[in-house]
């Protein structure tokens, strides 16, 4: 069956993405780099995403239990599933599921960490994992009549943080990801069964528990799409806004700029804000700690393949970085990943 999320959110990929060069072929020389197009850089974000899509085909009056690459596991219930009108659906009908733990994924499929606070500012957020989710029959979309069940294996980020909470994500129309936190009160336990599962009263429409024994974040949530269990992170130290200056003919339609603070392995931020006149990308408030080590990564396109540079710096106040024609690499996407996910 043709998936809905393909159609809708991937679009038509063109042979050029089928081409990309080896991990041994990844350097080129910055004059063999092309100008980017905004078109072939969201062909590869899009690409990316669609190479981590896992999906199931099951019976919805069955319900399915479904188990990750990852061993994430998702339950949906029988006859748990309806039309945009609230009617039942039966028949067969299409799993899609995406998770992502890692930086390199992030930064490829332009998945970043960026949580809304109360003041609608986006801060860095340190993540337990982020989700997509979405049933689908033939080309209609599907919602869950009441909730689905996901429990995720807390050792992918480095054991059970009791401070995370549950998030759902929306995407701008820039494309652009950020997180939203689930409205207080809609995860309200009421003590727990004895082995660290959390009882939910009835009417709860999410929740979030943490379980010791088994070393996992288990989550319930009565809508489909972008979930992540998250929290942001703490900073003691002075913040600041940084620019980050880029060569002529990127800007936000063809490129991003991303952070991946030191020995944060489950955070990775992003500079939205691009100055036109000045060529350089920011963001909104300044939420960058003064005498951090991060790293800068400059995300692009050529000719297909990705184009990239990444800076250590440690950061002072209103800092500006300056990456420059000659900094640029050309690399397949497989091998930025694991650039990105060496990072310490």
């Amino acid at each position: 069956m043709k998936n809905l999320f393909f159609t809708l959110v991937f679009g038509s990929l063109i042979s050029l993405l089928l081409t990309g060069c080896s991990k041994d072929e990844t350097t080129v020389p910055v004059d063999q780099i092309i100008a980017p197009t905004s078109t072939g850089f969201n062909m590869l974000r899009e690409q990316a995403l669609s190479d981590l899509v896992q999906t199931q085909t099951f019976d919805a009056e069955d319900g399915i239990h479904f188990v990750s690459n990852k061993g994430t596991i998702l339950d949906i219930g029988q006859y748990e599933l309806t039309d945009h009108l609230g009617n039942t659906i039966v028949g067969e009908v299409e799993l899609t599921f995406v998770e992502i733990f890692d930086r390199g994924n992030m930064v490829v499929a332009n998945k970043p960490l960026m949580g809304r606070d109360n003041t609608g500012h986006l801060h860095p957020l340190i993540t337990g994992g982020q989700f997509f989710i979405q049933v689908t029959q033939g080309d209609q979309v599907l919602k869950p009549l009441n909730y689905y069940y996901v429990t995720v294996d807390a050792e992918h980020t480095g054991g059970l943080d009791n401070e995370m909470i549950l998030w759902q994500g929306e995407i701008d129309e820039t494309g652009n990801l950020a997180w939203n936190p689930v409205e207080i009160g809609f995860g309200s336990g009421e003590g727990d069964d004895g082995n660290g599962n959390v009882v939910w009263t009835d009417g709860d429409q999410a929740g979030l528990g943490f379980n010791p024994v088994t070393n996992t974040y288990d989550f319930f949530i009565n809508e489909f799409g972008w979930t992540n269990v998250d929290r942001f992170t703490a900073v003691s130290s002075a913040l600041t806004k940084i620019k980050v200056k880029v060569p002529a003919n990127y800007n936000e339609t063809n490129s991003a700029v991303y952070l991946a603070y030191e020995d944060q392995p489950n955070l990775l931020a992003q500079l939205d804000l691009y100055n036109t006149p000045d060529q350089y990308f920011t963001e909104h408030f300044g939420f960058v700690p003064v005498g951090m080590t991060l790293h800068v990564i400059f995300a692009s396109e050529s000719n297909g393949q990705f184009v990239y540079n990444i800076k250590e710096v440690t950061i002072a106040e209103d800092h500006i970085i300056t990456i420059a024609t000659d900094d640029l690499e050309l690399t397949s996407k497989e091998d930025l990943i694991d650039r990105i996910n060496a990072l310490n």
